[in-house]
Order: structure tokens, then C-alpha cells, then sequence
């Protein structure tokens, strides 16, 4: 998985600035665990859309995936304003 226009920071578990020059951020193993919307209870997190691709469609017009609830430090608007998605595959 990799992050764009966000970097993750490993020591304090959250989502920070990337750096400069960085337009993709490789993500560190990441567990993903289904649970009940009701029984989840999360602070200081933002959905972050999962896509396929990096141009977050496939040939069918579609390529999310899921949502993933990714800590951050920051308010959740400064985070939706840079336009912020996790991507499974690279252009690269």
C-alpha cells in the first residue's frame, strides 16, 4: 500500500506532511481488521479512501476499495484539503 500526499510517521503512528520531493509514501505492513461501524469508536483518525490505482479508477470508472481509518495529529480538514488516498498498485 502506498500513501499519497500524506507520509506516515513510524515512531508516533500517524499520518504527517510528506516531505519534499516525495510524491508517494510506501506504507508499513498494515492490518486490516473488520469490525462492526457501531462498535468502532475512533478519535484523532480520517477515512482515508483506498484505490486500486494511482489514478483511482479502473476501466470500469471504479477503484475504491475501502476506507481506511489512519491516526493523525492534525484537524481532518487540513488533511481533506490536500486530497489525501492510499493506493494499492504504483505508476511507477
Amino acid at each position: 500500500m502506498y500513501l499519497e500526499g500524506v507520509s506516515w510517521d513510524l515512531n508516533n503512528k500517524y499520518i504527517r506532511a510528506q516531505s519534499p520531493k516525495e510524491l508517494i509514501y510506501e506504507m508499513p505492513l498494515v492490518q486490516i481488521i473488520p469490525i462492526e461501524t457501531i462498535k468502532l469508536k475512533l478519535k484523532d483518525s480520517i477515512k482515508v479512501p483506498v484505490y486500486v490505482t494511482q489514478a483511482r479508477r479502473n476501466a470500469g470508472g471504479k477503484g475504491m476499495v475501502m476506507e481506511a481509518d489512519l491516526s493523525t495529529s492534525e484537524h481532518i480538514s487540513h488533511w481533506v484539503l490536500q486530497g489525501i488516498a492510499m493506493c494499492l498498485n504504483t505508476d511507477e
